[in-house]
């Protein structure tokens, strides 16, 4: 009967020693470590590319090398199966010519590896996702729009694709800078819009989006920001874009977009439920003017956030709510 020890618990088996990426066994060489030195990981590749995924094991006081077996999707791989598929003699698995269409999808999926020594047991490694980049589609193309002299506007461009893209913009085909300083009247949103703020006649020009992802590149279709003078006449305050609901990663920066026109130009405050935010710090910023930034998100600072567009006629509220998603806890076998 073995006896095998990981992340603090003990079971005894009889029949096989199975664990995940790291255990301690007795053996008539006492106590064993048995783990990975290379674990499979995410990986994102592209139709027709190569995918490489590692693995390597070893046993102190073991020299024979564990023999390395491969599942994708809980189903053991066959390389006789498949004869795009390798596996080298150091447990690399390789898989040539990746295939991916909308109804055979073979190569995607989630991948793990098996090391297992005669006599001692097997390891099992971390869960690797694998991600085929599928085209990039345009879902909402950008439009010309009109902005009046010192009012907002916004350009928007709205890209499907997996993995998700990253947009970029281009004004009069030169290429605007990824990431603004929160004080700049310009700035890439995370929903791909181009914002500009407070604009000035400089801002008069022809504008694109670009959407990079390991798959594909698109390119958008060319939309004139046309910056009119302002006549001074009352407009009723509209939202530009609305918050919506955002979920982000335990530790992670989150952005709430809200953006308004109108005239008088109106002013944008936050309330996290009933609570005004009013103390612009490390914790809080505003990017582009109005576009809420909550730094290092915890699980404190979920909840409901209203945008409030004010100015000396009326005001409008918008909410969203923000969700925080924190690593999952394992839950330890009994």
């Amino acid at each position: 009967m073995g006896m095998l020890r990981a992340a603090g618990w003990e079971i005894c088996d009889s029949a096989s020693n199975t664990a995940s990426s790291s255990s301690s066994y007795s053996s008539n060489l006492g106590f064993v470590d048995f783990t990975f030195t290379r674990e499979p990981q995410d990986t994102v590749t592209v139709r027709g590319g190569v995918l490489q995924l590692d693995c390597q094991a070893q046993a102190d006081s073991v020299t024979r090398r564990p023999s390395i077996t491969w599942r994708k999707d809980g189903v053991l791989l066959s390389t006789v199966v498949d004869e795009r598929r390798q596996q080298l003699s150091n447990g690399t698995l390789i898989v040539r010519n990746v295939v991916h269409s909308r109804h055979h999808r073979p190569d995607e999926g989630e991948y793990q590896c098996l090391a297992t020594l005669d006599g001692l047991g097997s390891i099992v490694s971390r869960t690797a996702k694998v991600t085929v980049a599928g085209p990039l589609r345009v879902i909402v193309p950008t439009e010309s729009v009109s902005a009046y002299l010192g009012d907002t506007a916004l350009l928007r461009c709205k890209v499907s694709g997996d993995p998700l893209p990253v947009i970029r913009w281009q004004k009069n085909r030169e290429d605007l800078p990824l990431t603004f300083d929160p004080d700049f009247r310009l700035a890439v949103l995370p929903s791909g819009s181009l914002q500009v703020s407070r604009v000035q006649p400089p801002d008069s020009a022809t504008y694109r989006c670009l959407a990079d992802n390991p798959g594909s590149t698109r390119t958008g279709t060319d939309a004139e920001l046309r910056v009119l003078p302002e006549p001074g006449v009352s407009r009723n305050i509209q939202f530009l874009q609305r918050p919506t609901r955002v979920t982000a990663l335990l530790g992670a920066d989150a952005v709430l977009e809200c953006s308004a026109s109108g005239y008088p130009t109106p002013s944008i405050q936050w309330r996290r439920g009933d609570e005004g935010i009013q103390s612009w710090n490390k914790k809080y910023s505003l990017l582009a003017g109005s576009n809420l930034i909550i730094r290092s998100v915890t699980d404190d600072d979920s909840g409901t956030y209203s945008c409030t567009a004010t100015n000396k006629n009326h005001n409008i509220t918008a909410q969203a709510e923000l969700s925080v998603l924190g690593e999952q806890t394992p839950i330890p076998l009994e």
